[in-house]
């Protein structure tokens, strides 16, 4: 089904005010402009954002607004990347959620596709912090991941799932022979910032479509429950079913722990775990274009 949405950036006021009165929903895109390997083109994290936001308001309706480029932060210290400190996006997303329930909006997704731990965090709290103050207003603040991370998708940067979901979404975006052949971990990670499994031997459109379609359906189902229940549960079960499946893949106590990780992250074996830290922190993550490990 393909509901009538509208896109802010093209919409007159006179538009926006009769649709916000029957559809009070906000899509807003989060992304970043960051190196994501030679193979893939720079915007990856706001295309990939912007795209989901849109095929889930042609179900839902509600206002699509353009992606939050500017102000990401925790990025790649690599080329073609930019860089910004944590308070300022964090105010502008406070000051947001504000403007936009005095807009009208009741219904707000916050998606984000660059998903450093604080970013992540930034999103979560300001949705919560709106749910919290508007009785009658509901906010999710989440990646993509939050929606899927049961069926193994966890995140990663450049990497098989972020790379499968951009071949999907546009395939001219991607060219896997810009990548080597058989590179280890941490030499993905210094040379492409590739940061998960082989792309050149796990990313697929079919991955790419299935993982979408996925995503769009679980956040679609969450946003058409709120608005005829009026009522955040649907939210907050994605926030709950995000924390269980990090617990249960994650749980310290469990001997599989640090063996489940590295098969998720394309991590060969211990010594490229340390080759990693290495780079990452005596090297300060920067991009080595001849590394070896």
């Amino acid at each position: 089904m393909v509901e009538y949405y509208l896109e802010y950036m093209i919409s007159k006021p006179a538009e926006l005010k009769a649709y916000i009165q029957n559809n009070p929903v906000a899509y807003i895109p989060f992304g970043a402009l960051e190196w994501h390997g030679e193979h893939m083109v720079v915007g990856n994290d706001s295309l990939k954002a912007t795209w989901i936001c849109q095929k889930c308001a042609e179900i839902t309706g509600g206002v699509l607004f353009p992606c939050v480029n500017w102000g990401a932060f925790d990025t790649v210290n690599f080329p073609f990347t930019f860089h910004f400190s944590r308070g300022g996006l964090k105010k502008n997303t406070e000051n947001l959620m504000k403007q936009l329930y005095s807009m009208g909006f009741r219904i707000v997704v916050l998606l984000t596709g660059h998903y450093p731990g604080a970013q992540i965090k930034n999103v979560k709290k300001a949705s919560q912090k709106f749910t919290k103050k508007y009785k009658d207003g509901f906010a999710l603040g989440i990646p993509e991941q939050a929606l899927v991370a049961d069926l193994g998708y966890i995140g990663d940067h450049a990497a098989e799932w972020e790379t499968s979901m951009l071949m999907a979404i546009n395939p001219e975006w991607v060219d896997l022979s810009r990548v080597g052949q058989n590179l280890t971990f941490s030499e993905r990670c210094a040379r492409h910032a590739i940061m998960g499994r082989d792309p050149t031997k796990y990313a697929s459109i079919e991955k790419g479509q299935k993982m979408l379609q996925e995503i769009i359906n679980r956040l679609t189902t969450a946003v058409l429950e709120v608005k005829k229940t009026q009522s955040a549960e649907p939210f907050k079960q994605i926030y709950k079913n995000y924390d269980n499946a990090f617990k249960e893949m994650f749980n310290l106590r469990h001997p599989l722990t640090f063996d489940k990780l590295f098969e998720l992250q394309g991590i060969e074996n211990r010594h490229e775990m340390w080759n990693f830290v290495k780079w990452k922190f005596f090297r300060g993550g920067k991009q080595v274009p001849d590394y070896k490990s």
